[in-house]
């Protein structure tokens, strides 16, 4: 497994390099105050898309669990990948799993928007919210879930 992960990162980034320019590694630090780390690779597929790649952890009171997720995201207010006003669909996947091993696993799909500042050469600043549909269920409790979420966020990052 550890393999397949690794040839998937250097297949991404070989699959980037021709736009140099045009890339973004960023997290969301207010979520670490309430034990959620996350962060993302986003990186441009023409002059005004992008990519996004992230990935989460949680970990609040007796429940944690990981998830990953992609954004595909429309750049309008300008032809510069990275900057500007931005909308877009997204889905994703997450797993939780408290103290007694009981667990639960979830899919996600909706959209963003929001807009997104490369202030000086590197710093970056995303500000989004976002719908999105959550289907799931626990096999330990027989419970299924589907429900709709709302999101509101701020990212901060490196863009080169």
């Amino acid at each position: 497994m550890k393999k397949l992960f690794l040839c998937a990162v250097i297949a991404v980034f070989g699959l980037t390099s021709v736009n140099a320019q045009d890339q973004a590694i960023k997290a969301n630090p207010i979520g670490l105050a309430f034990g959620v780390a996350n962060a993302g690779y986003e990186f441009a597929t023409n002059d005004s898309q992008t990519l996004t790649v992230s990935g989460l952890y949680y970990n609040i009171s007796d429940i944690s669990g990981f998830g990953a997720g992609a954004e595909y995201r429309f750049y309008f207010s300008s032809d510069e990948a990275l900057n500007g006003w931005h909308a877009g669909p997204s889905v994703g996947y997450f797993a939780l799993k408290d103290d007694f091993d009981t667990s639960a696993g979830f899919f996600s799909i909706g959209g963003e928007v929001g807009h997104q500042w490369i202030i000086g050469e590197h710093f970056l600043v995303d500000v989004f919210a976002g719908l999105s549909y959550i289907a799931g269920n626990s096999d330990d409790f027989n419970v299924t879930l589907s429900t709709t979420s709302v999101a509101l966020g701020v990212s901060l990052g490196y863009a080169w």
